[in-house]
Protein backbone atom coordinates (compact mmCIF):
# COMPACT_ATOMS: atom_id res chain seq x y z
CA UNK A 1 0.00 0.00 0.00
CA UNK A 2 1.37 3.37 -0.96
CA UNK A 3 0.56 6.38 1.21
CA UNK A 4 -0.34 9.80 -0.18
CA UNK A 5 -0.28 13.12 1.61
CA UNK A 6 -3.35 15.37 1.43
CA UNK A 7 -1.48 17.78 -0.84
CA UNK A 8 -0.76 14.99 -3.30
CA UNK A 9 -4.23 13.48 -3.03
CA UNK A 10 -6.18 16.61 -4.09
CA UNK A 11 -4.67 16.97 -7.59
CA UNK A 12 -4.89 13.21 -7.99
CA UNK A 13 -8.65 13.31 -7.31
CA UNK A 14 -9.12 16.23 -9.69
CA UNK A 15 -7.20 14.35 -12.38
CA UNK A 16 -9.26 11.20 -11.72
CA UNK A 17 -12.54 13.12 -12.14
CA UNK A 18 -11.16 14.59 -15.35
CA UNK A 19 -10.40 11.16 -16.76
CA UNK A 20 -13.82 9.91 -15.60
CA UNK A 21 -15.68 12.57 -17.57
CA UNK A 22 -13.26 12.11 -20.44
CA UNK A 23 -14.05 8.40 -20.61
CA UNK A 24 -17.78 8.87 -20.03
CA UNK A 25 -18.11 11.33 -22.89
CA UNK A 26 -15.77 9.35 -25.22
CA UNK A 27 -13.96 12.59 -25.96
CA UNK A 28 -10.18 13.01 -26.09
CA UNK A 29 -8.50 16.27 -25.19
CA UNK A 30 -5.26 15.27 -26.89
CA UNK A 31 -3.53 12.73 -29.13
CA UNK A 32 -4.03 9.08 -28.30
CA UNK A 33 -4.27 5.54 -29.53
CA UNK A 34 -5.39 2.17 -28.20
CA UNK A 35 -3.95 -1.31 -28.65
CA UNK A 36 -6.99 -3.30 -29.70
CA UNK A 37 -5.10 -6.54 -30.23
CA UNK A 38 -1.52 -7.71 -29.83
CA UNK A 39 0.30 -10.95 -30.56
CA UNK A 40 3.91 -11.47 -29.51
CA UNK A 41 5.92 -14.37 -30.92
CA UNK A 42 9.22 -15.45 -29.36
CA UNK A 43 11.24 -17.95 -31.39
CA UNK A 44 14.25 -19.89 -30.11
CA UNK A 45 17.03 -20.20 -32.73
CA UNK A 46 19.93 -22.45 -31.77
CA UNK A 47 22.30 -21.93 -34.72
CA UNK A 48 24.60 -20.65 -36.03
CA UNK A 49 24.59 -18.44 -32.92
CA UNK A 50 21.87 -19.06 -30.30
CA UNK A 51 19.40 -16.17 -30.10
CA UNK A 52 15.73 -15.28 -29.71
CA UNK A 53 13.82 -13.84 -32.68
CA UNK A 54 10.86 -11.60 -31.82
CA UNK A 55 7.87 -10.73 -33.98
CA UNK A 56 5.40 -8.37 -32.31
CA UNK A 57 2.12 -7.52 -34.05
CA UNK A 58 -0.26 -4.78 -32.88
CA UNK A 59 -3.71 -3.72 -34.11
CA UNK A 60 -3.98 -0.02 -33.23
CA UNK A 61 -6.77 2.56 -33.34
CA UNK A 62 -6.38 6.35 -33.19
CA UNK A 63 -8.93 7.55 -30.59
CA UNK A 64 -7.35 10.98 -30.17
CA UNK A 65 -8.42 14.38 -31.48
CA UNK A 66 -5.61 14.82 -34.00
CA UNK A 67 -3.63 12.90 -36.65
CA UNK A 68 -0.43 11.07 -35.69
CA UNK A 69 2.65 10.65 -37.85
CA UNK A 70 5.00 9.00 -35.38
CA UNK A 71 5.07 6.50 -32.53
CA UNK A 72 7.63 5.94 -29.78
CA UNK A 73 8.55 2.55 -28.36
CA UNK A 74 10.89 1.19 -25.70
CA UNK A 75 12.86 -1.81 -26.99
CA UNK A 76 15.25 -4.11 -25.12
CA UNK A 77 18.60 -2.41 -24.59
CA UNK A 78 20.77 -2.99 -27.64
CA UNK A 79 23.97 -2.89 -25.58
CA UNK A 80 22.78 -5.16 -22.77
CA UNK A 81 20.80 -7.72 -24.81
CA UNK A 82 22.71 -7.40 -28.11
CA UNK A 83 19.58 -6.41 -30.01
CA UNK A 84 20.08 -6.60 -33.79
CA UNK A 85 18.05 -6.82 -37.02
CA UNK A 86 15.43 -4.35 -35.76
CA UNK A 87 12.71 -3.64 -38.33
CA UNK A 88 9.22 -2.14 -38.36
CA UNK A 89 6.23 -2.24 -40.71
CA UNK A 90 3.34 0.23 -40.64
CA UNK A 91 0.26 -1.12 -42.40
CA UNK A 92 2.44 -3.41 -44.50
CA UNK A 93 4.97 -0.72 -45.44
CA UNK A 94 8.51 -0.69 -44.11
CA UNK A 95 9.31 2.32 -41.90
CA UNK A 96 12.58 3.48 -40.39
CA UNK A 97 13.46 2.90 -36.74
CA UNK A 98 15.09 6.03 -35.36
CA UNK A 99 16.99 5.86 -32.06
CA UNK A 100 15.90 8.60 -29.64
CA UNK A 101 17.81 7.67 -26.49
CA UNK A 102 19.94 4.72 -25.49
CA UNK A 103 19.43 2.92 -22.20
CA UNK A 104 21.00 4.58 -19.16
CA UNK A 105 21.77 2.98 -15.82
CA UNK A 106 18.16 3.51 -14.70
CA UNK A 107 16.22 3.11 -17.98
CA UNK A 108 14.40 -0.09 -18.83
CA UNK A 109 15.40 -0.01 -22.51
CA UNK A 110 16.21 2.03 -25.61
CA UNK A 111 13.65 4.56 -26.81
CA UNK A 112 13.06 4.54 -30.58
CA UNK A 113 10.64 6.38 -32.85
CA UNK A 114 8.80 5.33 -36.01
CA UNK A 115 7.70 7.85 -38.66
CA UNK A 116 5.32 7.40 -41.61
CA UNK A 117 4.25 9.70 -44.43
CA UNK A 118 0.44 9.55 -44.56
CA UNK A 119 -1.20 11.00 -41.42
CA UNK A 120 -2.90 8.48 -39.12
CA UNK A 121 -6.19 10.30 -38.65
CA UNK A 122 -8.64 9.86 -35.74
CA UNK A 123 -10.79 6.69 -35.83
CA UNK A 124 -8.47 5.01 -38.33
CA UNK A 125 -7.00 1.58 -37.56
CA UNK A 126 -3.48 0.54 -38.38
CA UNK A 127 -1.28 -2.56 -38.05
CA UNK A 128 2.22 -2.33 -36.58
CA UNK A 129 4.78 -5.15 -36.81
CA UNK A 130 8.12 -4.92 -35.00
CA UNK A 131 10.86 -7.55 -35.29
CA UNK A 132 14.33 -7.93 -33.77
CA UNK A 133 16.77 -10.50 -32.39
CA UNK A 134 18.24 -10.81 -28.89
CA UNK A 135 20.99 -12.83 -27.23
CA UNK A 136 22.33 -13.34 -23.72
CA UNK A 137 22.41 -10.26 -21.49
CA UNK A 138 21.47 -8.63 -18.21
CA UNK A 139 20.08 -5.23 -17.21
CA UNK A 140 18.45 -3.90 -14.02
CA UNK A 141 17.73 -7.29 -12.50
CA UNK A 142 16.33 -8.73 -15.73
CA UNK A 143 18.09 -11.69 -17.28
CA UNK A 144 17.99 -13.21 -20.74
CA UNK A 145 20.08 -16.25 -21.58
CA UNK A 146 20.17 -18.28 -24.78
CA UNK A 147 22.27 -21.41 -25.17
CA UNK A 148 22.34 -24.37 -27.53
CA UNK A 149 19.63 -26.26 -25.62
CA UNK A 150 18.01 -23.83 -23.18
CA UNK A 151 16.77 -20.25 -22.89
CA UNK A 152 15.01 -17.95 -20.47
CA UNK A 153 13.69 -14.42 -20.96
CA UNK A 154 12.70 -12.39 -17.94
CA UNK A 155 10.05 -9.66 -17.89
CA UNK A 156 11.22 -6.44 -19.58
CA UNK A 157 14.29 -8.16 -21.01
CA UNK A 158 12.66 -9.07 -24.34
CA UNK A 159 9.29 -7.42 -25.03
CA UNK A 160 8.57 -3.92 -26.43
CA UNK A 161 6.51 -1.22 -24.77
CA UNK A 162 4.53 1.33 -26.79
CA UNK A 163 4.62 4.87 -25.40
CA UNK A 164 1.83 7.47 -25.50
CA UNK A 165 2.25 10.52 -27.77
CA UNK A 166 4.34 13.35 -26.29
CA UNK A 167 1.61 15.65 -25.02
CA UNK A 168 0.27 16.55 -21.58
CA UNK A 169 -2.97 14.78 -22.59
CA UNK A 170 -1.29 12.07 -24.65
CA UNK A 171 -2.65 8.56 -24.03
CA UNK A 172 -1.96 5.07 -25.31
CA UNK A 173 0.32 2.06 -25.00
CA UNK A 174 -1.69 0.04 -22.47
CA UNK A 175 -1.94 -3.62 -23.58
CA UNK A 176 -5.41 -5.06 -24.13
CA UNK A 177 -7.09 -6.97 -21.30
CA UNK A 178 -5.92 -10.20 -22.86
CA UNK A 179 -3.47 -11.05 -25.62
CA UNK A 180 -1.43 -13.98 -26.92
CA UNK A 181 2.19 -14.96 -26.42
CA UNK A 182 3.48 -17.67 -28.77
CA UNK A 183 6.77 -19.47 -28.19
CA UNK A 184 8.29 -21.37 -31.14
CA UNK A 185 10.90 -24.01 -30.29
CA UNK A 186 12.41 -27.12 -31.88
CA UNK A 187 10.23 -30.21 -31.67
CA UNK A 188 10.62 -31.89 -28.27
CA UNK A 189 11.41 -28.73 -26.27
CA UNK A 190 9.49 -28.01 -23.08
CA UNK A 191 8.32 -24.42 -22.46
CA UNK A 192 7.05 -22.55 -19.40
CA UNK A 193 5.71 -19.00 -19.76
CA UNK A 194 3.48 -16.46 -18.11
CA UNK A 195 -0.27 -16.58 -18.62
CA UNK A 196 -2.66 -19.47 -19.22
CA UNK A 197 -1.31 -22.28 -21.38
CA UNK A 198 -3.29 -23.15 -24.50
CA UNK A 199 -2.96 -25.90 -27.06
CA UNK A 200 0.40 -26.74 -28.58
CA UNK A 201 0.60 -26.84 -32.38
CA UNK A 202 3.23 -27.96 -34.89
CA UNK A 203 4.58 -26.16 -37.95
CA UNK A 204 7.74 -26.69 -40.00
CA UNK A 205 9.29 -29.11 -37.51
CA UNK A 206 8.75 -26.68 -34.62
CA UNK A 207 6.42 -26.80 -31.64
CA UNK A 208 4.39 -23.65 -31.01
CA UNK A 209 3.25 -23.09 -27.44
CA UNK A 210 0.46 -20.58 -26.90
CA UNK A 211 -0.17 -18.65 -23.66
CA UNK A 212 -3.04 -16.23 -23.07
CA UNK A 213 -1.86 -13.17 -21.15
CA UNK A 214 -4.06 -10.97 -19.00
CA UNK A 215 -3.51 -7.33 -18.14
CA UNK A 216 -3.19 -7.92 -14.39
CA UNK A 217 -0.95 -10.99 -14.70
CA UNK A 218 2.73 -11.02 -13.86
CA UNK A 219 4.81 -9.31 -16.56
CA UNK A 220 5.38 -11.67 -19.52
CA UNK A 221 8.27 -14.14 -19.45
CA UNK A 222 9.27 -17.42 -21.09
CA UNK A 223 11.74 -20.23 -20.44
CA UNK A 224 12.35 -23.57 -22.07
CA UNK A 225 14.80 -26.13 -23.30
CA UNK A 226 15.54 -29.66 -24.43
CA UNK A 227 14.49 -30.92 -21.03
CA UNK A 228 13.52 -34.31 -19.67
CA UNK A 229 10.54 -34.09 -17.29
CA UNK A 230 10.06 -35.99 -14.04
CA UNK A 231 6.86 -35.34 -12.09
CA UNK A 232 6.14 -35.79 -8.38
CA UNK A 233 3.10 -35.15 -6.18
CA UNK A 234 3.86 -34.49 -2.52
CA UNK A 235 1.15 -33.44 -0.01
CA UNK A 236 -0.84 -31.59 -2.63
CA UNK A 237 2.20 -29.99 -4.30
CA UNK A 238 2.95 -30.80 -7.95
CA UNK A 239 6.69 -30.63 -8.54
CA UNK A 240 8.35 -30.97 -11.94
CA UNK A 241 12.04 -31.52 -12.59
CA UNK A 242 13.11 -30.22 -16.02
CA UNK A 243 16.70 -31.32 -16.52
CA UNK A 244 18.94 -31.94 -19.52
CA UNK A 245 19.60 -35.51 -18.33
CA UNK A 246 17.24 -37.86 -16.44
CA UNK A 247 17.43 -37.54 -12.64
CA UNK A 248 17.66 -40.40 -10.18
CA UNK A 249 14.00 -41.10 -9.20
CA UNK A 250 14.70 -41.80 -5.53
CA UNK A 251 16.93 -38.77 -5.04
CA UNK A 252 14.45 -36.57 -6.90
CA UNK A 253 11.57 -37.86 -4.77
CA UNK A 254 13.47 -36.94 -1.59
CA UNK A 255 14.29 -33.51 -3.01
CA UNK A 256 10.63 -33.00 -3.96
CA UNK A 257 9.58 -33.85 -0.40
CA UNK A 258 11.99 -31.26 0.99
CA UNK A 259 10.84 -28.64 -1.52
CA UNK A 260 7.17 -29.31 -0.76
CA UNK A 261 7.82 -28.85 2.95
CA UNK A 262 9.54 -25.50 2.42
CA UNK A 263 6.81 -24.39 -0.01
CA UNK A 264 4.16 -25.07 2.63
CA UNK A 265 6.13 -22.98 5.11
CA UNK A 266 6.38 -20.03 2.71
CA UNK A 267 2.68 -20.35 1.91
CA UNK A 268 1.80 -20.31 5.62
CA UNK A 269 4.00 -17.27 6.27
CA UNK A 270 3.49 -15.21 3.10
CA UNK A 271 0.31 -16.45 1.42
CA UNK A 272 -0.24 -18.26 -1.88
CA UNK A 273 2.38 -17.85 -4.56
CA UNK A 274 -0.12 -18.44 -7.35
CA UNK A 275 -3.83 -18.36 -8.02
CA UNK A 276 -5.48 -21.72 -8.60
CA UNK A 277 -3.51 -24.97 -8.90
CA UNK A 278 0.19 -24.58 -8.20
CA UNK A 279 3.08 -26.30 -9.96
CA UNK A 280 6.66 -25.79 -8.84
CA UNK A 281 9.14 -26.27 -11.67
CA UNK A 282 12.83 -26.90 -11.20
CA UNK A 283 14.57 -25.88 -14.43
CA UNK A 284 18.21 -26.69 -15.01
CA UNK A 285 19.91 -23.34 -15.59
CA UNK A 286 22.89 -23.05 -17.89
CA UNK A 287 24.90 -20.07 -16.62
CA UNK A 288 26.48 -18.29 -19.60
CA UNK A 289 29.01 -16.19 -17.67
CA UNK A 290 30.54 -15.60 -14.25
CA UNK A 291 28.32 -13.55 -11.89
CA UNK A 292 25.37 -14.15 -14.22
CA UNK A 293 22.46 -15.34 -12.12
CA UNK A 294 19.36 -17.25 -13.02
CA UNK A 295 17.04 -14.97 -11.03
CA UNK A 296 13.43 -15.83 -10.17
CA UNK A 297 10.18 -16.44 -11.99
CA UNK A 298 6.72 -17.31 -10.70
CA UNK A 299 6.62 -20.94 -9.46
CA UNK A 300 10.00 -21.57 -11.07
CA UNK A 301 13.24 -22.48 -9.32
CA UNK A 302 16.28 -22.33 -11.57
CA UNK A 303 18.70 -25.08 -10.58
CA UNK A 304 22.32 -24.38 -11.39
CA UNK A 305 24.17 -27.11 -13.26
CA UNK A 306 26.80 -27.14 -10.52
CA UNK A 307 24.13 -28.04 -7.95
CA UNK A 308 22.96 -30.99 -10.06
CA UNK A 309 26.56 -32.09 -10.55
CA UNK A 310 26.96 -32.29 -6.75
CA UNK A 311 24.06 -34.73 -6.67
CA UNK A 312 20.44 -34.43 -5.59
CA UNK A 313 21.23 -36.21 -2.32
CA UNK A 314 23.68 -33.51 -1.24
CA UNK A 315 22.36 -31.45 1.68
CA UNK A 316 23.63 -28.26 0.08
CA UNK A 317 21.45 -29.04 -2.95
CA UNK A 318 18.40 -29.00 -0.67
CA UNK A 319 19.58 -25.82 1.03
CA UNK A 320 20.26 -24.00 -2.25
CA UNK A 321 17.00 -25.02 -3.92
CA UNK A 322 14.86 -24.26 -0.87
CA UNK A 323 16.64 -20.92 -0.53
CA UNK A 324 15.93 -20.02 -4.16
CA UNK A 325 12.32 -21.07 -3.63
CA UNK A 326 11.87 -17.88 -1.58
CA UNK A 327 12.37 -15.94 -4.82
CA UNK A 328 9.23 -17.51 -6.28
CA UNK A 329 7.36 -15.51 -3.62
CA UNK A 330 9.49 -12.33 -3.40
CA UNK A 331 10.20 -12.10 -7.11
CA UNK A 332 7.48 -14.31 -8.52
CA UNK A 333 4.41 -12.88 -6.78
CA UNK A 334 5.72 -9.31 -6.72
CA UNK A 335 9.23 -8.08 -7.36
CA UNK A 336 11.78 -5.37 -6.69
CA UNK A 337 12.15 -2.39 -9.01
CA UNK A 338 15.79 -2.48 -10.08
CA UNK A 339 15.47 0.82 -11.95
CA UNK A 340 14.84 2.70 -8.69
CA UNK A 341 16.43 1.49 -5.42
CA UNK A 342 17.11 -2.27 -5.53
CA UNK A 343 18.56 -2.29 -2.02
CA UNK A 344 17.44 -2.78 0.68
CA UNK A 345 14.38 -4.53 -0.85
CA UNK A 346 16.36 -7.10 -2.84
CA UNK A 347 17.37 -8.60 0.52
CA UNK A 348 13.78 -9.65 1.31
CA UNK A 349 13.99 -13.03 -0.52
CA UNK A 350 17.30 -13.98 1.16
CA UNK A 351 15.85 -12.98 4.53
CA UNK A 352 12.87 -15.29 3.94
CA UNK A 353 15.25 -18.13 3.04
CA UNK A 354 17.54 -17.55 6.02
CA UNK A 355 14.61 -17.31 8.43
CA UNK A 356 13.00 -20.50 7.12
CA UNK A 357 16.29 -22.37 7.35
CA UNK A 358 16.82 -21.13 10.92
CA UNK A 359 13.34 -22.32 11.89
CA UNK A 360 14.10 -25.78 10.47
CA UNK A 361 17.52 -26.08 12.09
CA UNK A 362 16.55 -24.49 15.41
CA UNK A 363 19.09 -23.78 18.12
CA UNK A 364 21.42 -20.88 17.37
CA UNK A 365 20.89 -20.93 13.61
CA UNK A 366 19.32 -17.45 13.53
CA UNK A 367 22.06 -16.01 15.75
CA UNK A 368 24.73 -17.61 13.57
CA UNK A 369 23.23 -16.10 10.41
CA UNK A 370 23.10 -12.59 11.88
CA UNK A 371 26.67 -12.87 13.09
CA UNK A 372 27.74 -14.11 9.68
CA UNK A 373 26.10 -11.09 8.04
CA UNK A 374 27.84 -8.74 10.49
CA UNK A 375 31.18 -10.34 9.69
CA UNK A 376 30.46 -10.21 5.97
CA UNK A 377 29.60 -6.51 6.28
CA UNK A 378 32.82 -5.79 8.19
CA UNK A 379 34.94 -7.80 5.76
CA UNK A 380 33.76 -5.83 2.74
CA UNK A 381 33.61 -2.41 4.39
CA UNK A 382 37.25 -2.78 5.45
CA UNK A 383 38.21 -2.63 1.76
CA UNK A 384 35.82 0.16 0.80
CA UNK A 385 35.91 3.78 1.99
CA UNK A 386 32.34 4.51 0.82
CA UNK A 387 29.67 5.09 3.46
CA UNK A 388 27.02 2.39 3.33
CA UNK A 389 23.90 4.52 2.95
CA UNK A 390 20.58 3.05 1.85
CA UNK A 391 18.44 3.01 -0.24
CA UNK A 392 21.08 2.29 -2.84
CA UNK A 393 20.36 3.97 -6.21
CA UNK A 394 20.04 1.82 -9.31
CA UNK A 395 23.10 1.61 -11.50
CA UNK A 396 25.52 2.76 -8.79
CA UNK A 397 28.90 1.22 -9.54
CA UNK A 398 31.24 1.32 -6.56
CA UNK A 399 32.78 -0.95 -3.95
CA UNK A 400 29.89 -0.62 -1.49
CA UNK A 401 27.50 -3.14 -3.04
CA UNK A 402 28.46 -6.22 -1.00
CA UNK A 403 28.36 -4.30 2.29
CA UNK A 404 25.04 -2.70 1.33
CA UNK A 405 23.62 -6.14 0.56
CA UNK A 406 24.65 -7.51 3.97
CA UNK A 407 23.33 -4.39 5.72
CA UNK A 408 20.00 -4.80 3.93
CA UNK A 409 19.63 -8.32 5.29
CA UNK A 410 20.52 -7.15 8.80
CA UNK A 411 17.88 -4.41 8.56
CA UNK A 412 15.16 -7.05 8.20
CA UNK A 413 16.42 -8.94 11.24
CA UNK A 414 16.46 -5.61 13.13
CA UNK A 415 12.83 -4.99 12.17
CA UNK A 416 12.03 -8.51 13.35
CA UNK A 417 13.66 -7.71 16.70
CA UNK A 418 11.63 -4.51 17.02
CA UNK A 419 8.12 -5.63 16.07
CA UNK A 420 8.31 -9.41 16.34
CA UNK A 421 8.64 -12.16 13.77
CA UNK A 422 4.87 -12.66 13.36
CA UNK A 423 4.19 -8.98 12.65
CA UNK A 424 7.04 -8.74 10.15
CA UNK A 425 5.89 -11.84 8.28
CA UNK A 426 2.28 -10.61 8.19
CA UNK A 427 3.52 -7.28 6.84
CA UNK A 428 5.57 -9.02 4.13
CA UNK A 429 2.55 -11.13 3.20
CA UNK A 430 0.34 -8.06 2.99
CA UNK A 431 2.93 -6.26 0.86
CA UNK A 432 3.43 -8.91 -1.82
CA UNK A 433 -0.21 -9.97 -1.99
CA UNK A 434 -1.35 -6.35 -2.37
CA UNK A 435 1.30 -5.79 -5.04
CA UNK A 436 0.69 -9.13 -6.82
CA UNK A 437 1.99 -9.02 -10.38
CA UNK A 438 3.60 -5.62 -9.75
CA UNK A 439 6.73 -4.15 -8.19
CA UNK A 440 7.19 -3.51 -4.47
CA UNK A 441 9.26 -0.79 -2.85
CA UNK A 442 10.55 0.36 0.52
CA UNK A 443 7.48 2.59 0.88
CA UNK A 444 5.25 -0.47 0.44
CA UNK A 445 7.14 -2.27 3.20
CA UNK A 446 6.91 0.66 5.64
CA UNK A 447 3.18 1.05 4.94
CA UNK A 448 2.62 -2.67 5.59
CA UNK A 449 4.66 -2.57 8.82
CA UNK A 450 2.63 0.37 10.11
CA UNK A 451 -0.62 -1.31 9.07
CA UNK A 452 0.16 -4.45 11.05
CA UNK A 453 1.61 -2.78 14.15
CA UNK A 454 -0.64 0.32 14.18
CA UNK A 455 2.51 2.28 14.97
CA UNK A 456 4.85 4.45 12.94
CA UNK A 457 7.87 2.45 11.78
CA UNK A 458 9.30 4.76 9.14
CA UNK A 459 11.60 6.63 11.51
CA UNK A 460 13.20 3.42 12.76
CA UNK A 461 13.71 2.08 9.23
CA UNK A 462 15.15 5.34 7.92
CA UNK A 463 17.49 5.66 10.90
CA UNK A 464 18.92 2.28 9.95
CA UNK A 465 19.16 3.20 6.28
CA UNK A 466 20.96 6.51 6.86
CA UNK A 467 23.41 5.16 9.41
CA UNK A 468 26.84 4.97 7.71
CA UNK A 469 27.35 1.48 9.12
CA UNK A 470 25.40 -0.77 11.50
CA UNK A 471 23.62 0.91 14.45
CA UNK A 472 25.57 0.38 17.66
CA UNK A 473 22.73 -1.11 19.70
CA UNK A 474 22.14 -3.85 17.11
CA UNK A 475 25.84 -4.60 16.77
CA UNK A 476 26.22 -4.83 20.56
CA UNK A 477 23.32 -7.27 20.74
CA UNK A 478 24.92 -9.72 18.32
CA UNK A 479 28.62 -8.92 18.06
CA UNK A 480 29.96 -11.33 20.70
CA UNK A 481 31.99 -14.07 19.04
CA UNK A 482 31.04 -12.92 15.55
CA UNK A 483 31.30 -15.80 13.10
CA UNK A 484 34.06 -15.41 10.50
CA UNK A 485 32.70 -14.52 7.06
CA UNK A 486 33.33 -17.29 4.60
CA UNK A 487 34.15 -16.51 0.99
CA UNK A 488 30.56 -17.18 -0.01
CA UNK A 489 27.17 -18.14 1.33
CA UNK A 490 24.56 -19.06 -1.22
CA UNK A 491 26.71 -17.46 -3.90
CA UNK A 492 24.04 -17.75 -6.55
CA UNK A 493 21.79 -15.38 -4.66
CA UNK A 494 24.49 -13.01 -3.52
CA UNK A 495 25.95 -12.66 -7.01
CA UNK A 496 22.79 -12.84 -9.09
CA UNK A 497 21.58 -9.47 -7.88
CA UNK A 498 24.78 -7.60 -8.59
CA UNK A 499 24.39 -4.61 -10.85
CA UNK A 500 26.95 -5.73 -13.39
CA UNK A 501 26.93 -6.95 -16.94
CA UNK A 502 27.95 -10.46 -17.91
Amino acid sequence: MRRFSAKRLVPLLILSFGFYFLGACSVSFGPGFSIQKQDLELRFVSSPQPHLALRCTYQLANFGNQPLQSLRLVLPAAESFHRTATTAEWNGQSVGVQSISATSATDRGDTVELHWNAPWTPKQKRTLVVTYELSTGFHLGNYLAVGQDTFFAFPESWNPALLPPKNIFGAGGVPPKKWRLSVRVPSGFLVHASGTAGKRSTAGGEWIYSFEQHLRDFAPFAAGGKYVEKEFHVDGERILFWTLQPVDPTAAQNAATSIASRARYYKTEYGDSAKGDRTIRLLECVIPARNFGCGALPETVFVHQAWIARGLTDKKFYDDVNFELAYTWFGGVARVRFDEHPLPMDAVPPYAGWEAQAMEEGGDARLARIRWLLADFDKHVANCKEKIILPRPAGLQDCSYSSAWSKSGLLLFAIEDKIGRANLHKALEQMIQARRGQDFSLEDLIAALESKTHQRQGEFVRKWLKHPGIPEDFRARYSMAVAPAADSSHDSTHDSSKESKP
